[in-house]
């Protein structure tokens, strides 16, 4: 039975190392760097919006539209020029975000799709690697800004976030924080590894979005 218990208790210190280490990491890299209002944020030049679910490859998903509105804040108030819209081609996700910016006043050249971002990690690096995005604002749901801003400074991308937090703290909501832990663990193995997310080389248009204000 002894033995019984110290397996026990090997296993959990192990689970805690596991789980716990990368949510620890997290907080440590977002320390000072993360918001939930676009008044209390500081300004960076360029805003990568995190891709989420659409209606039908149509219009926004709540979900998108607070992330969305959100980083409209931004620019309205100076603190933003230049949008990167970064998501999946499977549910229409980049052009659905470009088209509400435009709707709501946002020149076309200062909207660069990123149709390679598939996850949080995919968005980073090719944010840094394939667009030449030295620093950054991250724009999402406030219970992803943390593991999305410390992704991206681990792959080398100076990164601030804004989180909406008008969402609903219902069952929806708490199911995607409880899956933050989960994605941390992920977070870690993905930059390790340096997980291939398809470059297809360097692209310019956000330096050339930027030119324009300059």
């Amino acid at each position: 039975m002894r033995i019984f218990w110290r397996l026990m208790l090997t296993l959990l210190l192990l689970a805690t190392l596991v789980v716990g280490g990368p949510w620890l990491l997290v907080q440590l890299l977002t320390v000072g760097r993360t918001w939930t209002s676009a008044d209390e944020a500081p300004g960076r030049d360029v805003v990568l919006v995190m891709g989420a679910a659409t209606r039908y490859g149509l219009s926004p998903s709540p979900y998108l539209q607070a992330r969305l509105d959100l980083a409209l804040e931004l620019w309205r108030q100076g603190k933003a020029l230049v949008f990167i819209v970064s998501g999946s081609t499977s549910d229409n996700e980049p052009a659905v975000m470009r088209a509400y910016l435009e709707q709501n006043g946002v020149h076309p050249a200062d909207i660069v799709e990123d149709t390679g971002g598939n996850d949080s990690f995919s968005s980073c690096v090719r944010a840094g690697e394939r667009f030449g995005v030295a620093e950054l604002t991250v724009v999402t749901q406030s219970y992803h800004v943390p593991r999305t801003v410390a992704t991206c400074r681990l792959v080398g991308v100076d990164a601030i976030g804004v989180g909406d937090d008008t969402r609903a703290k219902d069952d929806t909501w708490r199911s995607y924080e409880r899956r933050e832990l989960g994605a941390n663990i992920k977070m870690v193995y993905d930059v390790v590894i340096s997980r291939e997310v398809g470059q297809s080389g360097y692209d310019p248009a956000v330096q050339e979005a930027l030119a324009r204000h300059y």
